[in-house]
């Protein structure tokens, strides 16, 4: 034991350095993992904002009667991400995306809404926007102080009308995508069909 006191042997400097590059690349590792984390925490987040940017827009067309429900065909996009999404954007369509504005199931549509109407009792954007968002708009940002989180969104609302289903009546499908402006990449998807009888009073023919 004095021996062993007494001694002056301990770690050399090659024992030392391969002590120091394996400390190195445990702190590496541990940096590493705390980076990754918080790029998914950020993605999470972004996904979770781009979520209810989807359902808020969808919240507007379930408040809506049947008839008002459509979008300013001719306000639409024509080029850039709202027209390249081909699974909700069919190609050669007319108006673009096969989008329809607000229409009754009749033929031909005797519609009492209007998209383009900025006043009066037929403004879909009047009786129907909310916070300031017009239903109608096939294509908005959201950014700066209008994000929830600072992040910048773009919401994109396809309309659809027609026989979607074979041997039932006509309705509408609304898909409603929100993507990340930065990069494009869809971070949410909601796709509701409406039929006719959304928000008809009860006995009321479609």
């Amino acid at each position: 034991m004095r021996e062993r006191i007494a001694s002056e042997g301990g770690f050399g400097l090659i024992e030392l350095l391969i002590a120091m590059v394996l400390l190195q690349v445990g702190l590496i590792a541990v940096v590493g993992a705390f980076g990754a984390g918080s790029v998914a925490l950020a993605t999470a987040s972004h996904v979770n904002t781009a979520s209810v940017l989807a359902d808020q827009q969808m919240e507007l067309y379930r408040a809506m009667p049947y008839d008002a429900i459509g979008l300013d065909t001719a306000g639409a996009p024509t080029t850039g991400n709202y027209v390249a999404d081909t699974a909700v954007c069919p190609g050669g369509q007319s108006p673009v995306c096969g989008n329809t504005g607000p229409r009754n199931n009749n033929t031909p549509s005797t519609a009492t809404w209007s998209c383009t109407a900025t006043s009066g009792s037929t403004s879909v954007a009047v009786y129907f926007g909310a916070n300031g968002v017009n239903p109608c708009t096939a294509e908005r940002s959201v950014t700066g102080s209008s994000s929830p989180d600072g992040h910048a969104y773009t919401v994109e609302t396809y309309i659809q009308w027609g026989t979607l289903i074979s041997g039932q009546r006509a309705s509408k499908q609304v898909s409603v995508v929100v993507r990340d402006t930065k990069t494009s990449r869809e971070l949410s998807k909601e796709v509701t069909t409406f039929d006719c009888s959304t928000g008809t009073p009860t006995n009321t023919t479609c």
